[in-house]
């Protein structure tokens, strides 16, 4: 069998993990757009849900909106970007872009999830 035949590339994970690094630097400041779309989209999209009669699901977050409204998510989503960028300038310059990539994925997620909430509503 002619794949048998061909050598086996090896990879092992610091160089794995050295490619994945150097493509997060090669986007960061796109990584970090994402991470501000991410925040006016959840913070829109729960607004909207609220108004539409949807609930909010993180305890905290429901009694800090139900106590100061929400400009209180915004706060705390603000909040949260100030302090990945503290982070992101304590931490060494390589692993640097992975502090705006751990703020986006579960902001998109949470984006999608009350997107589809809200269309299925």
């Amino acid at each position: 069998m002619w794949l048998l035949d061909r050598p086996v590339r090896r990879w092992t994970i610091d160089r794995w993990g050295n490619r994945a690094l150097d493509l997060l630097a090669s986007v960061e400041r796109e990584l970090w757009v994402v991470v501000a779309v991410a925040l006016l989209a959840d913070v829109y999209l729960t607004q909207t849900g609220l108004q539409a009669g949807l609930g909010e699901g993180n305890p905290l977050v429901r009694r800090l909106i139900e106590t100061f409204g929400i400009a209180a998510l915004a706060a705390l989503k603000v909040g949260v970007v100030g302090l990945a960028g503290v982070v992101r300038e304590l931490v060494p310059e390589r692993q640097a872009p992975t502090i705006p990539l751990g703020v986006a994925l579960p902001w998109v997620v949470a984006v999608c999830v009350n997107g589809t909430l809200l269309l299925g509503h």
